[in-house]
């Protein structure tokens, strides 16, 4: 016994081998390491670095952000475990350990504003630390510091995961199990949003290549607005306002990222009226649960959670795989960039969800659709279907950087392909949308259920030299399509005059049979399809109101005032003339049934003469009517306010009222319209 060999310490340093466990182990602590300062550089830039003070990251990331660098260095683990097996003079162990936690902190660090190469410098040196720290205490399995920490970082893991996932999966039962009793025989509501898409673009609207023929098969099975306005050219403040019922510039939707008006959503209401409520999300950058547009939805899916999701969670992995993906699959790299899911994904998950919940409850599901907005790169079977089709990486490169690119550059063949790239989503948009309304069918779920398709916004493509949207209030950004199906609504009809989205929830909480004492403005859109044919509603709709406004409208610290050229609202009349006022007084007129892409500007026509002071206070009756928060009002609506109600002064001594006729005049010019 005396000649046996003296047992070292636990903690003993001792010199490190490069096995399989070792390095694995060390890829694991790294990633955690790694992933944890990514949390904390997450909550930096919320409270110091993002203007709308946002995480910008999904609502799981305290345990997904971790887990993602976890995957990403064990795949550099396995890489520097096999050639240290094959090679073991090439990997030394303190060199490995170096590059492993060179590269984990570099991946963390990619997060902060800075310079990659500045990054690098800074994960070099930690590298050079955690090398040290190896060398002098040892690593792997059976090292005791190593088995601790590895220990606390697990649990501080799975407390990140109880206390953001966990926490939500309970909170849902606890919502569901507590809802209040709901009214006998309420229907259904799902409420769909094609996000970016223009009713000019539709073939169901008249436009020539067969983009939506699914949305035109269901349309004989409902009532379609011909004209239909967005409150905003761009996706939040629309949205806010199909949800309150209030226009953008009372809620401060045009500038502020975040709803927090007292005012009730239309899920919050109807959630208190017994509903089980969910939101799915595409769009992750306007609708992400952070916008607080998912108030009231019970379930919100927004950042979906795949494997794919999963590496996206971290900048190295996000990069990667955009990369990857845009040589291997573009449509699926478009996703990478989101962490989100196409159409597909969004049924899937929605369907999923109808199979899982209470089946005694009704549910109001609201589905945002993000396939349409750019980069425009469809799914395999509809990528070039119009158009010029992408051919090869180029042109790949192209629709993904188009956004950003000077659009001067842009050749004839370039405008047309993106054109055609934009209608094939919609395309493939529109087959989605019809095998999601086929299986509802077959569930048995439509006889019940009120179904309203519609777009936050259009697009533009060079027409009044203007590309995308958010930038004005043209047709070609704010006219989009309105499907609705109701139990009781005729099919098949066409109504043309001319709607605002913000009557959405007092259309859906009217039809639901839960109209009475609702808190929503506006009017139910159900009048338009009661009244005969041809004849207008007893109750006519709210005005077809669209305005473009955003923080840089507002006076400028240095003392100068708004700035109105900034500002712009448009007014269509109810049978389709469109009426575009900016802030600095230029105007435009458009005759939507004789022109529904807007080309001709009317405003010196000699026939527009009579028309022109009606619009005027027709859109200052609108503003007037319902005033803006206070914020916007001393921002900048009371100084358009006031220049309009100066034009319209000097247009006294006419002979009708600021709105007598309007409706008359525009619905002669779309009579005339639908003769030719």
């Amino acid at each position: 016994m005396g000649d046996a060999a003296p047992r070292t310490p636990p903690d003993e340093p001792a010199r490190l081998r490069l096995g399989p466990a070792v390095t694995l182990s060390m890829a694991v602590w790294l990633g955690l390491c790694a992933g944890y300062l990514d949390l904390s550089l997450i909550v930096v830039k919320k409270l110091a670095l993002n203007k709308e003070g946002s995480f910008r990251a999904a609502r799981d990331f305290p345990w997904t952000v971790p887990l993602g660098h976890v995957v990403l260095m064990l795949a550099l683990g396995a890489v520097v475990a096999f050639v240290s097996w094959r090679r073991p003079r090439w990997t030394p162990p303190w060199a490995a350990a170096w590059l492993m936690g060179m590269m984990a902190f570099w991946a963390a660090l990619l997060r902060l504003p800075i310079s990659p190469w500045a990054g690098l410098a800074l994960a070099f040196g930690m590298g050079k630390l955690f090398s040290d720290l190896v060398a002098a205490r040892g690593f792997g399995p059976r090292v005791g510091w190593t088995r601790r920490s590895l220990a606390v970082f697990a649990c501080v893991l799975a407390a990140c995961f109880a206390g953001s996932t966990g926490r939500r999966m309970i909170g849902e039962v606890r919502a569901v199990a507590g809802l209040p009793p709901a009214p006998a025989s309420a229907p259904n509501v799902l409420f769909v949003v094609w996000d970016t898409v223009r009713s000019v673009s539709l073939s169901s609207y008249g436009y020539e290549p067969e983009t939506t023929p699914n949305l035109s098969r269901w349309a004989q099975r409902g009532v379609q607005f011909e004209k239909a306005l967005a409150p905003s050219p761009w996706t939040y403040p629309s949205h806010a306002s199909f949800f309150t019922g209030r226009w953008p510039f009372q809620i401060n939707a045009q500038w502020k990222f975040s709803l927090d008006t007292p005012d009730p959503t239309l899920a919050e209401y109807l959630q208190s009226r017994g509903y089980q409520t969910a939101g799915f999300v595409g769009n992750t950058n306007s609708c992400n649960y952070e916008t607080a547009l998912d108030r009231g939805f019970i379930h919100y899916d927004d950042y979906a959670l795949t494997p794919r999701a999963l590496l996206t969670r971290t900048v190295p992995g996000r990069w990667m795989l955009e990369n990857l993906l845009l040589l291997v699959d573009p449509y699926e790299r478009k996703w990478a960039n989101l962490q989100s899911r196409g159409a597909e994904g969004i049924n899937g998950a929605f369907l999923g969800w109808l199979d899982r919940r209470r089946a005694d409850r009704p549910f109001f599901a609201f589905l945002n659709f993000f396939d349409a907005h750019e980069p425009y790169v469809a799914p395999a079977g509809f990528a070039g279907r119009f158009g010029v089709a992408p051919q090869g990486l180029k042109d790949q490169q192209m629709l993904v950087d188009f956004i950003g690119m000077p659009k001067q550059l842009l050749t004839p063949r370039d405008l047309e392909m993106l054109r055609g790239s934009y209608e094939s989503c919609i395309a493939s948009l529109d087959d989605r949308f019809g095998r999601l309304m086929d299986s509802l069918e077959e569930k048995g779920l439509l006889q019940n259920t009120i179904v309203v398709l519609t777009a936050d916004h259009g697009e533009a493509f060079a027409e009044h030299g203007i590309f995308t949207h958010s930038y004005a209030v043209e047709i070609q950004e704010v006219g989009v399509p309105l499907l609705i199906l109701a139990p009781g609504a005729p099919g098949g009809r066409k109504e043309p005059t001319a709607v605002s989205l913000r009557d959405l929830p007092a259309t859906v909480v009217e039809l639901a049979g839960l109209g009475d004492g609702s808190p929503f403005p506006g009017r139910s859109l159900a009048a338009c399809w009661r009244a005969p044919a041809g004849q207008p509603p007893d109750q006519p709709p709210s005005p077809a109101l669209s305005e473009k406004a955003d923080e840089t409208v507002f006076p400028s610290p240095h003392g100068e005032g708004p700035n109105l050229g900034n500002v712009q609202f448009s007014v269509v009349s109810p049978f389709g003339i469109q009426y575009v006022r900016n802030g600095d007084g230029r105007e435009s007129i458009y005759n939507l049934w004789r022109d529904p892409a807007a080309g001709v500007n009317m405003i010196s026509f000699p026939e527009m003469a009579p028309l022109l002071p009606k619009l005027r206070g027709m859109l200052l009756d609108v503003i007037t009517a319902e005033r803006a928060s206070a914020e916007v009002e001393g921002g900048y609506m009371a100084a358009y306010r006031d220049r309009l109600a100066d034009v319209v002064r000097a247009d006294a001594g006419r002979a009708v009222t600021p709105t007598e006729g309007v409706a008359t005049e525009a619905g002669a010019s779309g009579a005339e319209a639908g003769g030719q």
